[in-house]
């Protein structure tokens, strides 16, 4: 059995535009929170205790030691510290009492996104064209997988770029991230092999799991209006659409439509370009419903190989739930009681 009580050793570092922060500043620290989510900016929150306040000054802190859109990296582990995020202090908050201390908060450059609603529009462009520009713009270098399709025109309606280009990858089955300067835009990962495996009662404290049936999408089907060569543009996504089931012997469809029978269900869009377009949109339909099968938490001493994007293995809950599990979201904390790291996941199949 594994034992509860073990207190990990925490290890961590903190760069401050391009230099490490003194000792005086790292004895102060009293906890630091990363969280990372896909298709939202990954979050990091660093306590300090505030002592020896003095004439605007706390055990080296100065009023302007820290301030937005400084330069922050996080290095987080056990053995050794790993970089795990790379972002840009947005909010500072300080507290006055018996006890005293101040949190400064960031996100990774994803959220350069969000800055500003824009109008305008986008001719003749792929939305992996559409993504790289929109990166280019914000200071960022683009790393896209090809979508293919050729999109006339598409508008951007008094939205973010952040608002706009998730709306984009929603419809193609697309996720974001950010790593450093790069803006990550990239077809969902739940395919690959896994890079980490994970025991219950061994590496994972705690782990809970929840199978749901899908109520919809066991077939989806698309309509549009070709205006262009005036005709019906269909196209129907059914068992066989699935991008993985993760190594399970059903899909969660097949689960679902086994016991209460098919859940179809339409969609019309009128900005679709052709049948291939029509294609990939049911399939991306398809698939996001399928990814609310089966979804996980998980509890382990700190881990910093665990991130949002990742797909995992995870052992010992019983021969059809063990398996290839997404990570979607992760917590990393460091604190008093030492490194721990909690997690979500999603699976397609069993």
């Amino acid at each position: 059995m594994a034992e509860d009580n073990i207190i990990s050793v925490a290890n961590f570092k903190l760069v401050l535009n391009g230099s490490e922060l003194s000792e005086d500043l790292l004895s102060a620290v009293e906890g630091i929170v990363l969280e990372d989510e896909i298709n939202l900016p990954s979050m990091f929150t660093i306590k300090f205790n505030i002592v020896d306040f003095e004439n605007g000054a706390w055990r080296g802190i100065e009023l302007d030691t820290f301030k937005p859109g400084d330069v922050t990296g996080v290095f987080m582990g056990i053995d050794a510290s790993e970089e795990m995020m790379t972002g840009e202090i947005t909010a500072l908050d300080l507290t006055f009492g018996e006890y005293s201390f101040m949190e400064i908060r960031g996100y990774d450059r994803l959220h350069k996104l969000r800055f500003g609603t824009k109008r305008r529009s986008f001719k003749d462009m792929k939305d992996s064209d559409i993504a790289s520009s929109i990166a280019s713009e914000v200071g960022l270098t683009p790393q896209v997988d090809d979508s293919v399709t050729v999109n006339p025109y598409i508008f951007q309606n008094n939205q973010t770029n952040y608002e706009f280009l998730l709306e984009r990858a929603k419809r193609i089955g697309y996720e974001m991230l950010a790593d450093d300067k790069t803006f990550i835009f990239r077809k969902s990962q739940e395919d690959k092999s896994s890079e980490l495996t994970l025991e219950y009662d061994i590496d994972l404290q705690s782990f809970s799991v929840q199978l749901k049936t899908l109520t919809e999408g066991s077939e989806v089907e698309v309509r549009a209006w070709d205006v262009k060569n005036k005709k019906e543009i269909t196209s129907t996504a059914s068992k066989g659409s699935e991008i993985t089931t993760m190594a399970g012997k059903e899909s969660g469809f097949e689960i679902s439509e086994g016991a209460f029978g098919a859940s179809s269900v339409s969609v019309v869009d009128d900005v679709i370009v052709d049948s291939a377009d029509a294609d990939s949109l049911a399939k991306a339909r398809y698939n996001t419903i399928l990814k609310e099968f089966i979804t996980g938490e998980g509890k382990c001493s700190g881990n910093p190989n665990i991130r949002a994007g990742k797909t995992i293995e995870i052992k010992g809950i019983g021969e059809r739930f063990s398996g290839a599990y997404y990570v979607i979201s992760t917590t990393h904390s460091i604190d008093d009681a030492g490194y721990t790291t909690t997690f979500k996941v999603r699976r397609t199949g069993i």
